[in-house]
């Protein structure tokens, strides 16, 4: 009886290092067609295991992590977004390029780095969106996060992309990795340059239907849960974060602790999808 618990649990090991594997690898190669790279690595998952066990093996995974999210501190197109619902300011004034923090936004961060502190926690890993007011978020609260956690930036969290919101348009990984080349952080899960833009010049004028958007979550999501970290936390935007958790909303500079129930459910929806 006790063998046969132990190569269960080794085999479980074994499997979730095979998908971990297997989701990073797709990852750095880089495919720009997200629908094309979740049916390909649905395929190879499907060789490692049938259906049923590896939704098993990522409630077992997933029961081990506590994953937590912080919306970015308020923006400077947060402030023109409410000039304008206010009717102070025409539409297409709303419209900045990877708006920064609004100064607003900057002492948001003295207080969610004074809860992050309170709270204790130990992250093994932080992931960022890398768009400006999430780089820049992160940086402001950095001396809350402990020091031996992987800084992970990755667009596997940015904002939904449009064409037409150049809020949520970032810049190219050359100049994100000049402008931080003294800065701890890990660029490999960059996966596409489609959603790089400099200067609010458009270099591929593409942007993201819900399908693509939600895909592009629940395979973050996914890879993660392989992940051997138990602390986790994510700096991203609010419709990562609705989608994520079926929410309404989250606060500017908050930080919660994500429903596991929402994350498995979400997660799984991923093997119902099949091109």
């Amino acid at each position: 009886m006790g063998n046969s618990c132990e190569n269960s649990v080794n085999r479980k090991l074994r499997q979730s290092k095979e998908v971990l594997s297997l989701i990073e690898t797709s990852i750095k190669k880089g495919n720009a067609d997200i629908v094309n790279f979740g049916s390909n690595l649905l395929s190879e998952l499907k060789k490692i295991n049938n259906k049923k066990e590896l939704k098993e093996l990522i409630k077992d995974n997933l029961s081990q992590k506590n994953i937590y999210f912080i919306r970015h501190a308020e923006s400077e197109h947060n402030v023109l977004e409410r000039q304008y619902m206010k009717r102070l300011i025409e539409f297409d004034k709303i419209n900045v390029y990877d708006p920064k923090l609004s100064p607003d936004g900057i002492k948001q961060t003295n207080e969610l780095k004074e809860k992050i502190k309170e709270k204790k926690i130990h992250f093994d890993s932080v992931f960022i969106s890398p768009l400006s007011r999430a780089m820049q978020t992160y940086f402001l609260i950095e001396d809350a996060i402990n020091n031996d956690a992987d800084i992970i930036v990755t667009d596997f969290v940015r904002e939904v992309l449009s064409m037409f919101l150049d809020k949520n348009k970032g810049k190219e990984l050359s100049k994100l990795k000049e402008e931080n080349k003294n800065k701890k952080l890990n660029f490999e899960f960059m996966t596409k340059e489609y959603w790089w833009f400099d200067k609010g010049e458009n270099i591929d004028s593409e942007s993201e239907d819900d399908e693509e958007f939600s895909l592009r979550l629940k395979l973050f999501l996914l890879w993660i849960t392989f992940r051997p970290d138990k602390n986790i936390l994510i700096i991203s935007h609010s419709h990562v974060f609705i989608e994520i958790q079926e929410s309404y909303g989250i606060y500017n500079a908050d930080m919660v602790l994500l429903d596991k129930k929402d994350l498995f459910d979400m997660i799984i929806s991923f093997f119902d999808y099949d091109k």
